[in-house]
Order: structure tokens, then C-alpha cells, then sequence
């Protein structure tokens, strides 16, 4: 609620099981919240016997308020516990079979992706989904690992960066060296996203020439995108330039369109819960070669380096 005053986000939601305790039974409680909430009256159906008490209570209400001449908008049933899958079909029957096909079947009870997706298999008539606890506390993956590295130094009296690379025998921590930018490739045809491109800053690329990309691990892996047949965004825009802050921070609600926009340009086998189809992200030219050209002179440095160890210790 605080969170919809304070960033202007619609709030939606049911009111507790509590709510239905502190009331004389269920059938005055649902009647008492349809007249606070004409318009957004979802009922917590579960506090007692979902089938036998729940859903035919509230179908008593929706009726009442039908025959009392109020718009039924924005209502329905809530069920928090249970069988979900069966819970909600048979619901749906009993509420269809008394003119109430249109109503909001919501479901809690931590859910999360894997949950829905079994629901939706099994043919759970559920159009409303309640996601909180696995939604805020990052199950499964409490910590966002990362690491700081260094990919390019300027001294004081340096014109421009000097770009720097950090090697491994792990070939996906091999850094990728200079100053970069990244741009997202879109199918002209299709709409949707191609890959993603890191490239060194200052990089320009026309659409309409063939462009060449190359897999930043498995370098000889390379996709050359014909001219015409792709379009080009850069992602990384100026938040802080000479010490002051440039960006303006999108209202919370502009956020979420901008998310949902992107998101329909993601392949459906990017979005399947079971071996995804990845996103590629790949290198330009200019940073494939500079990045190669690093590493061959770091190796070499460390050969020659190594050779000159072995030579003092055959001198001592």
C-alpha cells in the first residue's frame, strides 16, 4: 500500500483470513467486505471448506450484489491453500453454473514460476496469480554473484585509456579489455532479439551492412547478420558525466512498460522453464581482435618470463 502511495503503482488484493475470523461466520464477513469493496471484491474462499462453505458463500454474494443492481467488476475468489489444480476447477464449475462464469479465480500459497507452469499443465482454471514471498526473497539465490576487474587504466597525463585484460585457465573469466558499450541486435522480420553486442566505445554500426559477431568464449564461432535484415539499440545511457548525475529516473509504472516491451522481444524458447534457449552476447571485430592481440602479448610476456626462470636456475 505504502509502496502505491509513494511510486503511484496500482493496488490490487483480498483481504486476509483474519478478516473472515473476526466476523460472527463467513457468510456476514464476504457480505460485509462487498459493500466496502463493490468494485474489487475478491473473496478469500479457504478459511473454512473452500467447496462447501467458500464458494457457495460467495456465490450468495455475487448474486446479491447482481440483484441489487451493482456492477459486477473486479470480482471473484481467492483460494490460499489446498489442492490448487482441483480447488480452482471445481470452483469454476460452481460458479459457471450459477452465472458467474467471468469471476477471478486468484491463487496464492507461495508460488513461484515452477508451481504455475505445473498449475497450467494441469488445466488449473486460475487467472490470477499471487506471487509474494518468491517473488521479494530471492529463493534459491540469496546472493547476485559478481566481481570488480579492471578493463582499462588512464594516468593523469594520458590521452586516452590503455586498455587491460585479466587472463585464466577458465576460459569464461578471461575479462574483455578497453572501454565498452553494449547495442541489442533485433530481427527486422521478426522483432525479436538476435543478440546482445559488447562493443569497445565509440563503435558505430550502420543496419544496413552486413554485420559480423563472434562468440566472446568460443571465438570461432561467428554469425555474420546480413544488411537490412536487422536494427540496432545501445543499452548503456549516462547516469554520472564529470562528477554530476545526467539521468532522470523513470517513474516505477514507465519501468514496468519498459520491462514488458522488452520482454515480448525475447524468442518463447528464450522463456521456457526447461533448457531456455540462451541470449547470445557477443563481441564486435574491433573488441575480438583487441582482446586477442592482449592475450597473445600476455601469454608471450609469461613465456618469455617463464623462460627467463628456468635459465637463472640453470645459471645458480
Amino acid at each position: 500500500v505504502l509502496t502505491g502511495k509513494l511510486f503511484h503503482v496500482p493496488v490490487k488484493g483480498t483481504h486476509a483470513h483474519s478478516w473472515i475470523m473476526s466476523f460472527p461466520d463467513e457468510l456476514t464477513a464476504f457480505r460485509t467486505y462487498a459493500r466496502l469493496y463493490p468494485d474489487a471484491c475478491i473473496l478469500l474462499v479457504d478459511t473454512y471448506d473452500v467447496l462447501k462453505s467458500g464458494v457457495p458463500n460467495a456465490i450468495r454474494v455475487f448474486q446479491e450484489m447482481r440483484d441489487a443492481g451493482i456492477p459486477l467488476k473486479g470480482y471473484g475468489i481467492r483460494i490460499d491453500s489446498g489442492d490448487l489444480a482441483y480447488l480452482s476447477k471445481m470452483a469454476y464449475r460452481m460458479l459457471d453454473e450459477a452465472g458467474f462464469g467471468d469471476a477471478i479465480i486468484s491463487a496464492s500459497s507461495d508460488l513461484d514460476e515452477y508451481l504455475i507452469n505445473s498449475l497450467k499443465e494441469q488445466g488449473a482454471k486460475i487467472n490470477s496469480w499471487g506471487v509474494g514471498t518468491n517473488l521479494i526473497t530471492s529463493n534459491g539465490w540469496s546472493a547476485f554473484g559478481g566481481v570488480y576487474k579492471m578493463a582499462a587504466i588512464k594516468n593523469k597525463n594520458d590521452r586516452e585509456f590503455t586498455p587491460k585484460i585479466k587472463l585464466s585457465e577458465n576460459t569464461e573469466k578471461v575479462t574483455n579489455p578497453g572501454n565498452k558499450t553494449v547495442f541489442r541486435l533485433y530481427s527486422k522480420m521478426t522483432g525479436k532479439i538476435k543478440a546482445d553486442l559488447i562493443a569497445l566505445e565509440g563503435e558505430s554500426f550502420d543496419p544496413e551492412k552486413d554485420l559480423t559477431i563472434c562468440d566472446p568464449i568460443s571465438t570461432w564461432k561467428k554469425t555474420t547478420l546480413r544488411g537490412g535484415s536487422y536494427t540496432i539499440r545501445e543499452l548503456l545511457v549516462p547516469v554520472f558525466k564529470d562528477g554530476l548525475c545526467v539521468y532522470r529516473s523513470p517513474e516505477v509504472m514507465e519501468i514496468q512498460k519498459v520491462c514488458k516491451r522488452e520482454l515480448d522481444t525475447l524468442w518463447e524458447e528464450s522463456r521456457r522453464l526447461m533448457n531456455p534457449h540462451q541470449v547470445y552476447v557477443d563481441l564486435s571485430d574491433r573488441l575480438y581482435d583487441m582482446k586477442k592481440k592482449l592475450f597473445e602479448e600476455m601469454s608471450l610476456k609469461e613465456q618469455q618470463a617463464h623462460s627467463t626462470s628456468e635459465n637463472n636456475q640453470k645459471q645458480e
